[in-house]
């Protein structure tokens, strides 16, 4: 079982760097890039879960401000907590004191990338036999200058686990369910949010194996 989740967790991380890899160069709408990923365990009855925990604050990791609270956070803790609601989930107002079934802490994985245009040479064999024979290898395609770009994307990781299993010896807890969402950090501050909410919904929509 252990092993399964650390293979889990590898995955999480790898499809994290192969979302960031893959923004297409032409012209697009921005939330036709969203993605929503979701990971399970086949194996488990969701429906044994009662009550549940969300962290009143998210961890923030990356180029973000990771200490304090972001424009968004409140209203991803707040979507979250709505869904598991709506799934028949109670909360649990005092986790201290009662532990809850579920608890789903929020990670936050805010990156600022730059891409440089690479200079793309002519080279022999192209069938461009009409280009001047001085214009050989080394010679680039277009105006003598590096076009430069930079976008911000936002990953929002939400973390189910499951409290009772935790193995003291090592120090760990298994993550029963996980969802991954990406997506470019732009546009109007209510485009965003729309964004944000239209996303976590769509991680709990397609999870129909959570639910009481």
């Amino acid at each position: 079982m252990r092993r399964h989740f650390i293979m889990r967790y590898l995955l999480v991380g790898l499809v994290s760097l192969l979302i960031y890899g893959c923004y297409p160069a032409e012209d697009f709408f921005v939330d036709e890039l969203d993605t929503a990923i979701t990971f399970y365990d086949e194996d488990r009855d969701y429906s044994q879960y009662l009550t549940f925990a969300v962290p009143d604050s998210i961890v923030r990791i990356g180029d973000g401000d990771e200490d304090g609270e972001g424009q968004f956070d409140q209203l991803i803790l707040d979507e979250i907590r709505s869904n598991l609601l709506a799934l028949g989930y109670e909360e649990e107002l005092d986790p201290e004191n009662n532990v809850p079934d579920l608890v789903v802490p929020v990670e936050l994985l805010i990156v600022d990338n730059t891409v440089v245009a690479p200079c793309y040479p002519f080279w022999p064999g192209w069938g461009w036999w009409y280009w001047p024979p001085t214009w050989g290898p080394g010679y680039c395609w277009g105006t003598p200058w590096v076009p430069v770009g930079q976008y911000t994307t936002g990953t929002i990781r939400i973390h189910m686990i499951d409290p009772s299993e935790a193995d003291d010896s090592d120090e760990t807890v298994p993550v029963v369910w996980n969802a991954l969402i990406n997506g470019l950090v732009t546009g109007s501050d209510s485009s965003i949010e729309a964004r944000i909410r239209t996303e976590i919904d769509q991680s709990f929509s397609q999870s129909p194996y959570l639910g009481r």
